[in-house]
């Protein structure tokens, strides 16, 4: 494949960072992902590291991605697992939150997944040509013709998540982006609510178009970051720049689907159990030996 990418984390006006990048390249497959651990509840950032860990674990330890859309739900599911493990191992016991989104590129094609306000962007041609659905209030009233994407911008409610990992026993369900064929100069952007919410859409493709993608992100965080000055939350996002691979293609753009039934108190098929439950015992045994704070650091 050929590509540029790059990623940014920057602390802003914040006692700790709770946010966290991934960015791996393993077998003709590309994995971006960024957490954004729920501040407002205990130790968000070891949530938003338990999602991390166990994505970049899975990534690593599997031997190819017949279905992507497979690999992140059952991903998402381990990860909200993981994060219920850490909680629980702490003393006394914590239930730590975190928004999440990955996006999984092989072959050409690009496919995300996200939980919370956590976003992913298409940009194409210099335009916002898909953008991840925020699972918030603020959100559902947009859609619902209630406000305006300008008024969601300083509504007292836009924080508030409706779905995250960690917490309830079950796992949330997972939205599914289209399927996207990538056609040369795409960009991939994910990113926490601390980038996007700083920088209008105009001035966040305007900061992407550098040709140096690890410059560009690094350029973006830094702008989000004195934008919301002195309020600046934990800023960060990871860019990937698509340089060809395949022809041009339009990408599927319809409508991202709820893939809730994948998450259902029955759980997932057998043939998709025994790579989860294994991942989960090796998380549970990795705290037992380090004293439940190895994804804390």
């Amino acid at each position: 494949m050929d590509y540029t990418a790059g990623q940014a984390n920057r602390l802003g006006n914040r006692a700790n960072n709770q946010d966290r990048c991934l960015l791996l390249d393993h077998e003709g497959t590309v994995l971006l992902a960024v957490a954004d651990g729920m501040g407002g509840h205990a130790r968000g950032e070891l949530a938003a590291q338990a999602f991390i860990d166990t994505l970049s674990q899975l990534f690593l330890g599997s031997e190819g991605l017949e279905d992507p859309a497979v690999s992140l739900r059952d991903a998402f599911r381990a990860a909200h697992h993981a994060i219920r493990c850490v909680g629980a191992a702490q003393q006394p016991p914590i239930q730590p939150l975190t928004t999440g989104v990955a996006c999984l590129i092989q072959g050409g094609t690009a496919l995300w997944a996200h939980v919370g306000d956590s976003r992913a962007y298409l940009i194409r041609d210099g335009k916002v040509a898909l953008r991840s659905r925020d699972h918030t209030r603020v959100a559902d009233m947009v859609e619902a013709g209630l406000i305006t994407e300008r008024q969601a911008r300083i509504h007292p409610l836009r924080n508030h998540v409706s779905l995250c990992l960690g917490g309830t026993p079950q796992p949330p369900p997972v939205t599914l982006g289209p399927l996207i064929y990538l056609v040369a100069g795409d960009i991939l952007l994910l990113c926490s609510d601390g980038l996007w919410s700083a920088v209008s859409e105009s001035r966040l493709i305007n900061l992407l178009e550098d040709a140096d993608t690890a410059q560009a992100i690094d350029r973006l965080a830094a702008a989000a970051e004195q934008a919301s000055y002195p309020q600046s939350d934990n800023v960060s996002g990871v860019a990937l720049r698509w340089a060809g691979g395949r022809q041009s293609i339009e990408a599927d753009t319809t409508a991202s689907r709820d893939d809730a039934p994948s998450c259902t108190q029955n759980g997932l098929q057998d043939s998709h159990q025994d790579p989860l439950e294994r991942a989960i015992a090796e998380i549970e045994q990795a705290l037992s030996e380090y004293g439940g704070e190895m994804l804390g650091k």
